[in-house]
């Protein structure tokens, strides 16, 4: 089961999903499909447990990371 954390500008979660995917290819895919569906989110974390899976971001979310771009995370 992954877990999918909308978040806003502001740094808030204001949607949380989950969706059972078969690997780590098809929760990136879902997420950004999803992201699609919330136009009030900037981006969403994927989950897989504890371990971040992916963080994409909208190409005019304004982040903290040195490039902008979708790259994968891992803790």
């Amino acid at each position: 089961m992954y877990q999918f954390h909308f978040f806003d500008q502001s740094g808030g979660v204001p949607v949380l999903d989950f969706f059972d995917c078969i690997d780590d290819g098809e929760a990136t895919r879902t997420g950004g499909e999803q992201l699609a569906l919330h136009p009030s989110c900037d981006g969403v974390d994927v989950f897989h447990g504890e371990r971040l899976v992916v963080r994409l971001l909208r190409p005019f979310a304004d982040t903290s990371s040195a490039n902008g771009t979708s790259a994968p995370h891992r803790r």
